[in-house]
Parts: structure tokens; sequence; C-alpha cells
């Protein structure tokens, strides 16, 4: 009982550490009283809500976390609390399906929480459990590899803090892959104990379709086939067909089955990508370089400076960067025959996927499973280090270092000697090479990146002082453990401490936290919006934006104040209400679609569309009226063949609406976007006919009556029967295959 007792609580203490290393990283939003949110981006950047300058923004690649990721996540929260489930968003795109989003990651467990807690908590709480699943994964992966927790944490702070995750912190799509460390786990265990169906494997791949976007989903499946291919790799006859299916079966009843429970996730999503545009085909190749950025992640620029990895086709989103030693030990594990061969092809499969075309439809994300293979090999790498032979490559590391550092050094003095003619070489650079709309809206901003480039390319810049101090120290602390016998576990727990700051070093100028907005919106509501509210009412507003300042009235942002948007950015634009002459202005023919105003751009000019009027001005925009617009219910009464008169609704929420129409009433006309997913009935319960218009509206067809009847109008995900049915039918399999396998284990047991 004591050796059992003994044999858990070095796990307890590494997850508690691990606990304890997560709230240090986010400290300023756990102790600070931040949130992790770029509310910066819209202060500084999203005109005209934007107060501050626009070069106090802390990192503008976090846009599209203010301007979509934080919207959608509002709508969704707005959705919970009124009906308790997600489904409808009234206010983008003449109203829109939010499971139907197809970068939403509509099927993962952290949307629950905005049901139940405050937005901000919900957000936070989401983002820090998301790092800490993560972690807690590769502790217990490593664990039961029979690496000790000192070595083990190295490779939890390195798969939960790596580049992509850090980078693409608000949107989200980590979900899926943070089950990575336990899905390889069940994986192996459920091949070392010959099951054909296993629970924990099956379980666990649900959670990372569940938890990702659908191009998240392929990094799933991407790790699976790495975790089959090295199976496969170790048997001697592998090149035998029998052999080979019978290998692969384990992970192809694994895979289907954890996709039969995601079916709601990929029947909501699926069609929707029949609208995605096809991308360029390009090679990879151009991510060879950045193999730098996983040892100094600073060489190519931050997000405080220009990029100069633009000049060779690539971007700051391509790094690569789980910290500098733990590259390094990874790279000695590729060589090392006894390391584990899962981890190798997890590493080398989705190295090589990033340097071919694949990477245009995967982007960088995709090596989130070459981290694991490189966090893991890293950490079995760093516990092989006290049992090997003593290695000569530390010492050949530390001369190469110190040359580069050198090289380093020289090219710095050089830049810092010619550094007012190389800043004019990159001014008349910048001039001949951004464009008329940049050079008119943020000129002076890209002149002050550039200069903030030279600064921060500089050896003595304190990031690259700092990261290059940890790396040494690092690396210094793996020749000790390799040297000598005596404290292993504190030059392991040195190691761990070390990559624990280089990636709160790298994240510094990538993660940006704020002061919680005091309005009841989502974000700090201007002095003008109250107004701006009161003229819109419940109508829709197009923007008209003709010189296309990046940021400037930024899509979904009025959508968080509760105002309809006729329009709206999704990465897959769904098909939804729009007047039949869009872009033309004709006032009859948007108020036919709900469009009650235009917002038009002050800097291109007084705006004159004929049939609008002026209803609000400001330094930034124009607010016109349509006086055509009657509202956005309307019945035809018996008699009336194309004569619709409006009515008002008894009330409505994010996913219902409840209408009282006259008595004698043939169709109820409603301008919100149709969706299979709607319904309608009376208060009888009398299923109603429903179909779409030529503008793709929402027509319900009323029965006789010669008394006013009430209709109630509901949103759910079209195909939610058959595919729930499908789901509880495969969960009930599982259900009757683990009694079974357990009543086998019992009759085994007793009759050993």
């Amino acid at each position: 009982m004591n050796c059992k007792k003994n044999r858990k609580i070095p796990l307890w203490w590494g997850i508690i550490i691990w606990a304890v290393l997560v709230l240090l990283f986010f400290a300023p939003a756990v102790f600070g009283g931040k949130v992790l949110a770029p509310v910066d981006c819209v202060e500084c950047l999203f005109k005209p809500f934007a107060t501050q300058p626009m070069e106090e923004v802390h990192n503008q690649y976090n846009v599209d976390g203010a301007s979509q990721y934080l919207p959608y996540s509002w709508a969704m929260q707005q959705s919970w609390q009124s009906d308790g489930y997600m489904g409808w968003n009234p206010y983008t795109h003449n109203g829109t399906s939010l499971p139907e989003n197809t970068m939403l990651s509509p099927g993962d467990w952290h949307h629950w929480l905005f049901g139940f807690l405050p937005f901000w908590t919900a957000w936070d709480a989401g983002i820090l459990l998301q790092f800490f699943i993560a972690g807690l994964g590769m502790i217990i992966l490593l664990k039961s590899r029979g690496i000790p927790i000192p070595y083990v944490l190295l490779g939890a702070v390195s798969f939960s803090f790596y580049s992509q995750f850090i980078m693409w912190i608000y949107d989200r799509w980590l979900g899926g892959i943070i089950w990575a460390p336990l899905i390889v786990w069940s994986l192996l265990e459920g091949r070392r104990k010959n099951k054909w169906v296993h629970l924990p494997s099956i379980l666990f791949i649900v959670l990372g379709f569940r938890g990702g976007h659908l191009q998240a989903c392929l990094f799933v499946f991407l790790l699976v086939l790495c975790v089959f291919l090295a199976d496969w790799w170790k048997r001697a006859d592998r090149w035998s067909w029998k052999v080979f299916l019978k290998s692969s079966s384990f992970y192809l009843i694994s895979g289907f089955l954890a996709a039969l429970l995601s079916l709601d996730v990929f029947v909501d999503t699926l069609p929707r990508m029949e609208g995605c545009k096809s991308l360029p085909f390009v090679w990879g190749l151009e991510n060879i370089p950045f193999l730098a950025t996983s040892v100094m992640p600073t060489l190519f620029g931050i997000p405080q400076t220009i990029s100069i990895s633009k000049v060779i086709g690539a971007d700051l989103f391509d790094i690569k960067f789980g910290g500098g030693v733990v590259f390094v030990l990874a790279v000695l594990a590729l060589f090392n025959r006894r390391a584990p061969l899962t981890a190798k092809f997890c590493f080398l499969v989705s190295l090589i996927v990033s340097c071919t075309p694949l990477s245009t439809f995967l982007y960088s994300r995709s090596t989130v499973v070459m981290a694991f293979g490189m966090s893991w090999l890293a950490g079995w790498q760093l516990f092989d280090l006290r049992r090997h032979p003593v290695l000569p490559i530390w010492r050949r590391l530390a001369w190469w270092g110190i040359g580069i550092l050198c090289i380093w050094l020289a090219v710095s003095v050089a830049v810092q000697c010619f550094h007012e003619p190389l800043l004019l070489k990159l001014h008349s650079f910048i001039d001949g090479n951004i464009t008329t709309s940049q050079q008119k809206y943020r000129h002076s901003w890209y002149l002050l990146r550039s200069e903030r480039l030279l600064d921060q390319l500089m050896i003595w810049d304190w990031r690259n002082a700092l990261l290059i101090l940890l790396v040494s120290v690092g690396g210094w602390a793996c020749s000790r453990l390799n040297i000598s016998s005596r404290y292993p576990k504190w030059w392991a727990g040195l190691v761990v401490l070390c990559t624990f700051g280089e990636q709160i070093v790298f994240s510094s100028s990538w993660i940006a936290y704020s002061d919680k907005p005091e309005s009841g919106y989502l974000y700090k509501e201007p002095e003008w919006m109250s107004e701006f509210r009161g003229h819109v009412g419940d109508g829709a507003v197009v923007i008209v934006n003709p010189h296309n300042d990046l940021d400037f009235l930024c899509t979904n942002h009025l959508s968080t104040y509760g105002i309809r948007l006729a329009s709206g950015y999704e990465t897959v634009q769904p098909r939804y209400l729009r007047p039949l002459s869009d872009g033309h202005y004709y006032p009859k023919d948007y108020a036919m679609a709900g469009i009650s105003h235009l917002l038009c751009d002050a800097k291109a000019g007084r705006p004159s569309f004929d049939g609008w009027n002026l209803v609000q001005e400001t330094e930034d925009f124009f607010l016109l009226e349509n006086p055509l617009y009657r509202g956005r219910y309307f019945v035809r009464t018996q008699g009336e063949e194309n004569h619709f008169s409006p009515v008002v609704p008894d009330w409505r929420t994010n996913n219902k609406i409840h209408v009282t129409v006259p008595p004698g009433t043939k169709e109820l006309s409603v301008l919100e976007s149709y969706s299979r997913g709607w319904s309608a009935r009376t208060g009888k319960g009398e299923e109603l006919p429903l179909s779409s218009t030529e503008r793709y509206s929402i027509l319900v067809s009323v029965p006789d009556s010669e008394q006013q009847t009430e209709i109630l109008l509901q949103y759910h995900t079209p195909y939610r029967e058959w595919y729930y049915s499908m789901m509880g039918g495969t969960a009930l399999f599982l259900l009757v295959a683990a009694l079974l396998q357990r009543r086998v284990n019992i009759r085994t047991e007793k009759e050993g």
C-alpha cells in the first residue's frame, strides 16, 4: 500500500506544479484583474470606435480576435442565456447560424461556460483550462512512459506554450489539438491491451474532433496517422497486406466511431464549405528558413515591428517555437535509437507536411503535431542524458553558439554605425511597397515600426539578450545533467525553468491583456452609440467603405452593441438575405431586404445616394436612413395579392420569434435570413409550411382563420433529429461493448 501511494505522489506533485506554472504564465489575468483579450485593437485600430493613437496597439496581429472571435463568442453567450442553447445570431448577415460557423469550433466544451458564467470569466477560464489540459495530457503520457516528473514538465511546458498556440490564442481552435497527448496515450494503451474497441481512445479522439474547427480536425487525423505509422513500422513483416490491414483496423475503428460521435459538428459546418474560395497553390519551402525561429523566435521581427519574413513570402505566423533547448534536445533524440518512434514520426511527418503545398490549406498550425512530437522527444532525451555517456555535442554547440553570437554582435555594431542610411533605405522600401490606402491612413505607423525593427534586431535588445541567456543556461544545465550524476532532478528543473522563461519572453510580444470593459456590451460604448442605436432600431445596417481602410468600420463590430448588420465577416460566407440590386443602393430594394441604414466613411466625402436621408454625422462617418423601410415583419391577408402590411412581433429572442397575425392572414414574411433550421407552428402546436423567397428571406404559409393566430418561429440546427439518432446509437453501442468487456474481464479473473 505504501509503495502504491509513493508512486502516485510524484504525479500529483507534477500536476500541482503545472497548475502553478499556468497561473503564473497568465498572471495579469489571474492576479492582475486584466482580461485575456486584444481590446486595444478596438481602441487603437477600429475607426470610428478607436480613441487611442494607432501606435499604441500592442499587437495588431490579434485583430481577428477582436473583430471575429470575441463577437462570435458574445453572440453565442446571448443565444445560450436567452434560449439555453447555441443557435442563431440575428446580428450579422441579416441572421446566421452560429453552429455553422466553420471557425467557431462549435462542438468544444468551453462554449458551455458561457451558459452560466459572466462573459469575461467564461472567456478567460476557457483559455486557461485549454492550456492546462494540454500540459496535463503531456504529464500523463510521459509519466506512463516511465519518465519522472521533472523531465515530464519540460514536455508539458514546451507543448502547451508552443508558438502556434500563443499566436492564435484568441481564435480558440487549439481546443482540438490540446487532447493530442491523451489521444496518443489512450491509443498506445489500447494497442498494448490488443483492444478492437477501446473507449478512452474513441472518447479522446471525439474531444479532439469536437474541440477544433474543420481544419483542426485534420490535425487530429494527422496525429492518429502518425501513431499508426509508427505502430505499423515496428512490425517485422510490415510490408504484408494482412499485417497492414490488421494493424490499421484499430485506428480505423477508433476514428470512425469518434467521427460518428462528432456528426453534429461535421453536418453543421461541412455544407457551408461549398462557398469556400480556392487557395493559391504554393510550395511550402518558404517555411524552411523559419526553422531558425525554433531556437530564436525574434530573428524575423516581432509584432511591434515590420516583418522581414514577408521578403521570402512567409509571415510571422509561421514561427515554430517551443523552446530553444527543447528543439536541440528533440533533434538529438531523432538520432537516438532508443527514442520513442511514435514521437519521431509526429515530429518529422508534421514538419515535412508544413514544407509542402499542403501548408497552403493547413497553414503552419499543422506544426502543432510536430510540437507534440518535439516536446515528447525533448522530455525523453532530457531524462536519457543521465543514462547516456558524455556527449561531445555540448562543447561543439557552445562553440557554434559563440561564433553565431560574435557574428550577430558584429552585424549589430555595423547596423548601429550606419543606422541613419539604413533607416532611409528601409523607409524608401516601405514607400514603394505599401498600397495607396496604407499610404493615406497608416504611413507614419509603418515608418515607426520600421524604426523599431532596426532596434529590435540588435543583439542587445532585451528580448534577444534574455532569450540568449535562457538558452545558454538551459544548455549548460543539460550538459551538467549529462556529465554529472549528482542532483539530476535539480538540473532538469533548471532546464524546465529556462524553457518556461523563454516562453514568457516570446509570449510577451504576442499576448495582449486589457482592462475589463465596463459597459453592458462586449466593448466600451462610444459617446455617439446611443443616438446611433436609436436611429437604427430593429433595422439593419450596410457599411459603405469604398477606400477599404483595413480596420475602418470593422465588419462585425456593430453586432456587439446589439445592432443588426445586413452583412458580416466569416471565413466562409453563408447564404443570407440581401437586396437583389446589391451595391446600387435603391431604397425600395434595400427596404425589402430589411436594410434601414447605410453607414458611410466620412473620409470618402459627403455621400449622395438618391432617396436616402442623412440622420447622423460625425467626423468619422455619415449615417443615412432609408425612408422606405417599414419593419422586418409583414403579413398578407386574404384578397391582398401583392400587398404586405407591417406587424410588430410580441417578443423575440436570438432563436425565437413570436408574432400574432390578424384574422384572414395568408402569409407571414420575416426579413431574416432563411435556413432549413427554422420551423414555424401555431399557438396550438400545428406545424406551418415555411419556405424562402427569391431574396432568401423567410415566408410562412398561414392556414385560413377568422381569428388572430399566434405563430412561433424557432431555430434549431437542421438535420439534428437524424444525426442525434446516429450519435445516440453509437453511444449505446459503445456502452454495450463496455459492459460486455467488463463481464468478460470479471469471468476471466474468476477463472484465473
